[in-house]
C-alpha cells in the first residue's frame, strides 16, 4: 500500500534503513531551516533545492505529450487529493501535468506524523477520501465523469494514459522520470526539500469558501514553492497545467492575464509561471515568493506541530535539536 507502507502507528518497529532514511531527512530539514536565516542565502537555497528537486525528476511534468489533441479529455475536472510531500503523489501529479489535464486538487497533508494513516476531523479534506471509499493511502483520484475512484499511484497513472492519453507519445523527460519511480531513487528530491513544511505537516488555516486558482506545471522549481505552501495550508485549488507544449492554454493564459507579463515576455509570446488567482479576494499574483507569503498572511491561523521526522522513527531528539519544522510564515 503506497506511501502508507510506512504509515502506522508504530504498532511494529521500521525497518534500520528506513530510521536511517528520516534521520537523514531529519539533519538535512535543521540544515535547510539554518540556511534560511541567512538572508543573502535564504531565497538562493529555496531556488536552488526546488531546481534540483526537478532535475533529480529529469524535469518529467514540464513537457506535454505529442498527440494529445487526438485524445479524450475528461467530461467533469479530475478531483486529485494528495499531498506534496509523497513521492508517489508526485509521479500522478506529472503524469496529469504530461497528459495536459486541469484537476482540482484537495491537499491532505499530515496532521502529525506520530500516528500516520488516520484520517480525523481536523484534516480538511482527508475523511473526505474514507468517506468517497478511498483508503488513507495517497494519491486517491476521482474522476466523477467517468464514475472512478481509484487509490494506487501506479492504477491512476494506467488509467489516466488509457483514458485520456492512449495513441500520445510521452516526452522524453517523462520517460526517463518514470525510470526513476523506485526507492530510494524516488526519495532523493524529498532530500533537497526535506522539511516538513514543504508539503508533509498541515498549518492550521482559514478554509477558503471557493477553491484558488492556480497556473502552472510539475517541473518547474518555483511552481512547487506554491504548491507547497496551498498543501500544507490545505487550500483546495484547480491547477490549470500549462507545460510546454500546451498551445491552447498558454493561448488561453496570454488572452485573459498578458497584461500582466513584462514586454520581453509578451514579445517572445511566452508566459509566466506560477499565476495564481484567488477569487475570494480577488488577489491576482505572479512570482512564487509574492504569492507564498500572500497565502500564508492570507489563510495561516495558527502555528504548525512541533514535530520532526525522528518523531515518525520513534527516535529520541539530541539534547538542543530543535524540531524540524516548528517553522511559521511571517510577513
Amino acid at each position: 500500500a503506497e506511501y502508507s507502507q510506512f504509515s502506522r502507528a508504530r504498532r511494529s518497529p521500521l525497518p534500520p534503513p528506513v530510521v536511517t532514511m528520516f534521520k537523514v531527512l531529519h539533519y538535512a530539514s535543521l540544515a535547510y531551516q539554518t540556511s534560511q536565516r541567512l538572508p543573502i542565502l535564504a531565497r538562493l537555497v529555496e531556488l536552488g533545492t526546488s531546481s534540483v528537486a526537478t532535475l533529480l525528476r529529469c524535469g518529467s511534468g514540464a513537457f506535454v505529450a505529442l498527440g494529445l489533441e487526438k485524445c479524450k479529455r475528461p467530461e467533469k475536472t479530475l478531483k486529485l487529493y494528495e499531498f506534496e510531500g509523497c513521492p508517489f503523489c508526485r509521479k500522478v501529479r506529472e503524469t496529469i501535468s504530461v497528459l495536459d489535464l486541469d484537476v482540482e486538487v484537495r491537499p491532505c497533508p499530515k496532521e502529525t506524523i506520530k500516528a500516520m494513516g488516520q484520517a480525523t476531523d481536523v484534516s480538511r479534506f482527508r475523511k473526505e477520501v474514507s468517506d468517497l471509499g478511498g483508503k488513507q493511502s495517497y494519491p486517491f483520484l476521482v474522476d466523477e465523469g467517468a464514475g472512478k475512484r481509484m487509490n494506487e499511484s501506479e492504477d491512476i497513472i494506467g488509467y489516466l494514459w488509457q483514458t485520456y492519453g492512449e495513441g500520445a507519445t510521452p516526452p522524453l523527460s517523462y520517460r526517463l522520470g518514470r525510470k526513476l519511480d523506485r526507492m530510494p531513487l524516488m526519495m532523493l528530491p524529498t532530500l533537497f526539500r526535506p522539511c516538513l513544511e514543504h508539503g508533509m505537516l498541515r498549518v492550521p488555516s482559514k478554509a477558503p469558501k471557493e477553491p484558488l486558482e492556480l497556473w502552472g506545471c510539475e517541473g518547474s522549481p518555483f511552481v512547487r514553492l506554491v504548491r507547497e505552501a496551498l498543501c500544507v495550508l490545505e487550500l483546495p485549488y484547480l491547477l490549470r497545467n500549462v507545460a510546454h507544449g500546451a498551445a491552447a492554454k498558454r493561448a488561453e493564459f496570454r488572452e485573459k492575464y498578458g497584461s500582466k507579463l513584462s514586454l520581453p515576455r509578451k514579445a517572445a509570446g511566452a508566459i509566466q509561471m506560477p499565476f495564481l488567482r484567488d477569487p475570494n479576494t480577488g488577489k491576482e499574483l505572479l512570482e512564487s515568493a509574492d504569492i507564498v507569503r500572500y497565502l500564508y498572511a492570507t489563510y495561516q491561523d495558527g502555528k504548525m506541530a512541533e514535530e520532526s521526522w525522528l518523531d515518525f522513527c520513534g527516535v529520541k531528539k539530541p539534547v538542543g535539536d530543535a524540531a524540524a519544522s516548528s517553522h511559521t510564515k511571517t510577513d
